[in-house]
């Protein structure tokens, strides 16, 4: 039960920093800063939120633990897949309802990136490879959104992943 507390405690703490660290949708952009004061120094938190336009693939993905989904209504509205082999995101538009589909999350490592792999509705998957800018071995904190031009119309639960 203490478990189950803690990770709740946990999950709550990184949505509430993450919803506030993923604004924006620049390429690799720095948040203004916020400065906090303690004693005799004033502390700067930059956040860095790397963008990414999803790139189509033939290629399909066998959905497992590491996907997840988002509904629109009674229907699914988009999938998405986070495989840790190199930290890559998948994801797939499956309605035809003029929303995009997004993924955001973050790696709680030293500071706070923040990571947002966005497609459209092409019809198959599509891939963001974070690669080369994830940390290596910490968790990924991520879910999906459904968004109607700059509305955000719905959300998915979170999930906690290994990044490689």
């Amino acid at each position: 039960m203490r478990t189950m507390i803690a990770r709740g405690a946990v999950a709550a703490l990184a949505a509430t920093a993450l919803a506030g660290s993923l604004a924006g949708s620049a390429s690799a952009r720095t948040a203004p800063t916020e400065k906090s004061a303690s004693a005799d120094r004033t502390v700067h938190i930059k956040k860095t939120v790397y963008s990414q336009k999803a790139k189509p693939t033939t290629k399909s993905i066998r959905l497992d633990a590491g996907c997840n989904f988002i509904n629109n209504g009674r229907k699914k509205a988009g999938q998405a897949c986070f495989k840790k082999k190199g930290d890559r995101v998948w994801i797939r538009d499956t309605a035809r309802d003029g929303m995009r589909i997004e993924v955001r999350g973050s790696v709680n490592s030293k500071g706070q990136p923040g990571y947002r792999c966005y497609g459209n509705y092409k019809g198959g998957w599509q891939i963001c490879n974070f690669d080369r800018k994830m940390a290596e071995g910490h968790v990924f904190l991520w879910y999906v959104n459904k968004w109607k031009g700059s509305k955000l119309k719905g959300t998915s639960d979170e999930k906690m992943m290994m990044t490689s």
